[in-house]
């Protein structure tokens, strides 16, 4: 069965919309699942990863709170505080109360995470070049300037 079968997609009977999308959601999940194999080998998942990055290139040396942390990364504050309780007991983030108000709580990379994320940064790169050279360099392009147009004409 056609991978689009499974969707209930028949390709190339004109409805594209559904071809795109279904398209799409195929092809997220399998980037998700091979980067997730790639960030299994460092103990990190990709939800750990996005928030490492976040916290570590936004963040920087002062921090970023759990309300910041949360929308970029548009979860639930529970979701979120689960993740830090999480990634604080690894050893991967600090959490210390913002200097003025001590009610907010701020997450900074440790040494550790830092170290990780440097470790880690190398495959994860790699699997994402494996990934995209499946297209060749001018199919990466253009679907890269298609998916901004897309998402741009959804946020509005």
């Amino acid at each position: 069965m056609d991978d689009l079968q499974a969707f209930g997609i028949e390709a190339g009977k004109g409805r594209y919309y559904e071809e795109a999308f279904y398209g799409l959601v195929l092809v997220y999940t399998v980037l998700f699942d091979k980067v997730a194999k790639t960030l299994d080998t460092f103990d990190l998942t990709p939800a750990k990863m996005n928030v490492l990055m976040i916290i570590k290139h936004q963040g920087g040396q002062e921090g970023l709170s759990q309300m910041e942390i949360g929308k970029r990364l548009m979860v639930t504050a529970s979701n979120m505080t689960r993740l830090l309780d999480k990634l604080e007991r690894e050893k991967l983030i600090e959490r210390f109360g913002r200097d003025g108000d001590r009610r907010i709580k701020v997450a900074r990379i440790s040494k550790r995470g830092a170290q990780i994320l440097d470790q880690a940064w190398p495959e994860y790169m790699k699997t994402m070049k494996e990934i995209t050279d499946k297209l060749s360099g001018t199919e990466q392009k253009i679907l890269s300037e298609m998916m901004i147009k897309w998402f741009r004409s959804l946020k509005d």
